[in-house]
């Protein structure tokens, strides 16, 4: 049996899929470099989530990205607030994981940035 309950897996799935969704449509400004929500991990209690980030790019698109993030961290918890259904909703803590090389999803990534060309070229 698992040491977390079906209750906590199901917040920790609707929070990831909520603030993915806020991070792809909701920010105000760009972000300098690819970042995407990796995991969310809930406390037993529900009461504070660690959100998992992976960032993609150079060290100071990279930085400039987390101070971003880190600004608008309210408006991450003010959108769980506004879309997750919960009597209490865990407080947000923000953690960074950073590539250093490209693997084949940044490959995929990175190809749909470049513009596309018709067959005729």
């Amino acid at each position: 049996m698992s040491d977390r309950s079906n209750r906590v897996q199901r917040v920790e799935r609707e929070l990831l899929e909520t603030l993915a969704q806020f991070l792809q449509h909701g920010l105000n400004e760009p972000l300098p470099c690819f970042a995407a929500v990796t995991a969310v991990e809930v406390s037993p209690n529900l009461r504070h989530a660690r959100v998992f980030f992976r960032l993609v790019g150079e060290k100071k698109h990279i930085d400039a990205t987390e101070a971003i993030l880190e600004k608008d961290r309210h408006l991450f918890q003010k959108e769980i607030v506004r879309e997750v259904k919960m009597k209490f909703v865990p407080v947000l803590r923000f953690v960074y994981g950073h590539a250093d090389k490209h693997d084949e999803v940044d490959q995929l990534l990175e190809n749909l940035k470049r513009p596309k060309h018709s067959f005729g070229e």
